[in-house]
């Protein structure tokens, strides 16, 4: 199988991350001597306090800082041992309180993901599943991501869809013990809430189902003695078939998670043994000693005075932001709130601003959200005054309108990026002013429209897509019997006001597979449900180039002082077409993965950088002989020349044609989806007959076709064809190539099909040939550089890329 390089997450977050690292708005440091938690001092200068999760102000509190200190004096700064053996003194204290607080069986860990971390495997079997809610906390789902390993079958479904939960429940009750849903109590995105009392009906509606819910942005703030927003919509206490997680950090000032049980069982499952409990480190003993005192304040009416001082002031803040314009994503009473910016770009300059007008907010940004959803997440706490909840308003009101402005955003566009109500009329959305263009862009929908000359001047010379190239496409993905080889082209083409071309490209919508770029064991998982489901987990995309073409398809006028203008036209076209067709993603591909000034940009735009396969050429070919050739491999790969190419060169027979007969291309096609079917490395559907019959008619195209010779074998049939264009610029590009995989290994056939299309573009008098993606490693080896490509995605939102992730487990390649 040949192998790619896949993309990794983390290399995607970090680049979206490092451009507001650059701005100045993350990774910042207080640089207080002392807090109060109503302000904080970044770079020299004092600021509001809008992003602190301490809802109630009580890491602040007198009693609690005492019991911290008292702790510290009495038991020192730790307690070194695992808690198998010996707790600290005061461990017992806090357990008791908790669970008077609950009514309900408490293992206390560190801190909240590592409850996560004991309690999951210590309560999920084998014969369960596991069912996500897509938006649950992160820890919940990389607790669930070590259970996959063991065989433990995991689902997600889209945020508080209890119709879709349902239909799952109904389908696969019968195959599993249990099924467990898990889902937070209030989100930290949004802070919208779970239907709780609804996923309770569920529960007893099918015997079958449970319910594991994280509250820790719930606890304290609601509820009878703060134990949380999960537990103020159970009449009767903690239900008897949910384990509830919550945090003794946030609004209750201390430190640590809680696991709580309903039943005994449960609880001694845990406590025996849960893994990170018996191997970590204890609860500092300042920590619990601070915890015990906020428990004594949750004990007793106090923490009464303080909730409803607290929703005193998240209903002002309502208010007021019910009398502005702001795109509130989710109202509520929670005291976290999401102000939409829609792109990365409006996100970093609204924090910016903000920052250097006195108010600190988050920035919520990818992957917490989908790209296109950035925001700005304000949470309100007990510390922050009503004088100054209306300062920040008056002052995020101000600095949106004109970050509107500053970045080409209207309320419009973001309230489509959330699927909010557009504003009423008569209410000003302060849309970003009509500035003159200095560019103007035009729209195809035909390579007829735009001249052979024009186009081949700025693409057609770099890979199969000359004119003539994208004649034949449209040809090819039309009027197919199947959805997904029916491809709507649209080409752009950017002029400034003398006439000059600034940017050229083409892009293709059409149906295509969310795991195209997926590892191997995930696709071939995804494969499987396809064989009775053939469209699970596909979606129409917009992918700059197509699906079938390889290389840079974007002509850009970087020395133009308006190239950017002229991708933000781009942009703005693409983003009309989405919503005209329906699109779920958009995919800017094939950029040089060292462009950090090009990567900046495209994030700001509200896109993430993904890896893609590195593209492989030879370049400057000078119809050499096989002797100058072999000179300029380097040592190690002539060595592998002489071992498996030249060895075996002996067997072959090679034949170029410019023309199958009617056997002979029904044949090459079988070969080629032999190869097809045994690479999952780049998952894409099955080209259509049409696309191979073209090729056979086309002047462009032609068949490097390889025999075994008679001596070496009584098979007559080729053992490979490769498909191979030849563009207007004699640019040679091996399309795509099928082999007969009884004697692949034998034979050296792929190494030896290599090699074969190097003497026939050089015998062509070609000076380039474009060698795709995949196998990278063995076009090395023939003298071919990879260069390593990005792309730029968004995404509607990020529900098949997480739920891939978060339930199909990624096998060794």
């Amino acid at each position: 199988m040949a192998k790619i390089r896949h993309n990794n997450i983390l290399d995607t977050v970090d680049s979206v991350l490092s451009v507001s690292k650059k701005k100045g708005i993350i990774h910042l440091h207080a640089e207080d001597q002392q807090l109060t938690g109503k302000s904080l001092t970044l770079n020299g200068q004092e600021v509001l306090h809008f992003g602190t999760c301490g809802y109630l102000g009580l890491e602040h509190h007198p009693a609690v800082k005492r019991g911290a200190i008292n702790a510290i004096e009495r038991y020192g700064t730790q307690f070194p041992m695992s808690r198998t053996y010996i707790s600290n003194p005061l461990y017992r204290e806090l357990e008791a309180m908790v669970e008077e607080m609950y009514q309900a069986h408490v293992v206390i860990s560190k801190n909240c993901t590592l409850s996560h971390l004991t309690t999951i495997p210590s309560i999920i079997r084998q014969s369960d599943l596991v069912i996500l809610d897509h938006q649950a906390h992160a820890s919940i789902q990389e607790a669930v991501k070590k259970m996959l390993s063991q065989g433990v079958t995991v689902e997600m479904i889209r945020h508080n869809n209890l119709e879709m939960l349902e239909d799952r429940i109904k389908k696969l009750r019968n195959k599993h013990d249990r099924i467990w849903y898990m889902a937070d109590g209030v989100y930290s995105m949004y802070g919208d809430y779970a239907p709780i009392k609804e996923m309770i009906a569920l529960a007893e509606k099918y015997e079958q189902l449970y319910l594991y819910v994280d509250d820790a942005h719930g606890m304290s703030w609601a509820g009878k003695h703060g134990t949380g927003y999960v537990m103020s919509q159970m009449e009767d206490g903690l239900y008897h078939k949910m384990i509830l997680t919550a945090n003794l950090g946030k609004g209750f000032g201390a430190c640590g998670g809680l696991s709580l049980f309903p039943n005994e069982e449960w609880y001694h499952k845990v406590n025996n043994f849960g893994g990170p409990l018996t191997f970590s480190v204890q609860i500092e003993p300042a920590t619990l000693g601070a915890a015990i005192a906020s428990a004594k304040i949750h004990l007793s009416d106090e923490i009464y005075t303080y909730q409803q001082e607290l929703q005193q002031k998240i209903s002002c803040f309502n208010e007021l932001l019910a009398n502005t314009a702001l795109p509130l994503v989710h109202q509520n009473n929670s005291p976290i709130f999401f102000v939409g910016t829609g792109t990365m770009e409006m996100g970093n300059h609204l924090v910016q601003e903000l920052l250097r007008d006195g108010i600190y907010v988050n920035l919520a940004t990818f992957p917490a959200v989908p790209a296109k959803n950035i925001g700005i997440r304000i949470t309100i706490s007990r510390n922050n005054s009503f004088e100054e909840i209306a300062m920040m308003v008056r002052k995020l009101e101000h600095n949106f309108n004109n970050a509107l402005l500053e970045t080409n955003q209207t309320h419009e566009k973001i309230r489509k990026a959330f699927k909010m109500k557009p504003l009423d009329a008569g209410v000003s959305a302060n849309a970003a002013a009509a500035q003159e263009k200095s560019l103007a862009i035009e729209v195809y929908t035909t390579i007829e429209s735009i001249t052979k000359t024009n186009w081949n001047k700025y693409l057609g010379h770099r890979a199969m897509f000359d004119w003539e190239g994208m004649k034949f496409l449209e040809a090819s993905f039309s009027n197919n019997p199947d959805i997904e080889n029916n491809w709507d082209f649209r080409y752009y083409v950017v002029t400034d006001h003398q006439g000059r071309t600034v940017l050229m490209t083409f892009t293709v919508t059409a149906l295509h597979k969310e795991d195209m770029f997926a590892q191997a064991s995930v696709s071939k998982a995804i494969e499987k449900e396809r064989e009775l489901n053939p469209y699970y987990l596909t979606s129409k995309g917009m992918i700059m180039g197509s699906l079938f073409t390889e290389g840079n398809h974007m002509y850009l006028d970087r020395e133009s002082s308006n190239w950017q203008e002229a991708i933000r036209l781009l942009l703005a076209e693409m983003f009309r077409e989405q919503e005209r067709e329906q699109v779920c993603n958009i995919l800017l591909r094939d950029f040089d993965a060292d462009d950090t000034e090009m990567n900046d940009f495209m994030v700001n735009q509200g896109f993430v950088k993904i890896d893609l396969p590195e593209s492989c050429v030879i370049e400057n070919l000078t119809q050499q002989t096989e002797i100058e050739y072999v000179k300029g491999l380097s040592q190690k790969n002539r060595r592998h020349f002489v071992q498996k190419i030249k060895r075996y060169r002996q067997c072959y027979n090679v034949v170029t044609k410019s023309k199958l007969s009617r056997e002979e291309l029904d044949f090459a096609i079988k070969l080629f989806r032999n190869v097809k079917n045994n690479n999952f490395a780049i998952n894409s559907f099955h080209f259509p007959e049409k696309l191979f019959q073209n090729i056979n008619d086309s002047e462009a195209w032609e068949f490097i076709v390889l025999y075994i010779k008679e001596e070496y074998s009584i098979n007559k049939n080729p053992v490979a064809v490769c498909f191979c264009h030849i563009n207007a610029d004699k640019v040679y590009s091996p399309m795509l190539i099928g082999m007969d995989y009884e004697y692949l290994m034998a034979y050296g056939v792929y190494r030896q099909t290599l090699f074969e299309v190097i003497n026939r573009a050089n015998a062509l008098g070609c000076q380039k040939i474009n060698f795709g993606i995949s196998a990278t490693i063995e076009k090395k080896r023939i003298g071919a550089v990879p260069y390593p490509k990005v792309g730029y995605y968004q995404a509607k939102d990020n529900f098949a890329m997480e739920m891939m992730e978060a339930t199909i487990a990624v096998e060794r390649e």
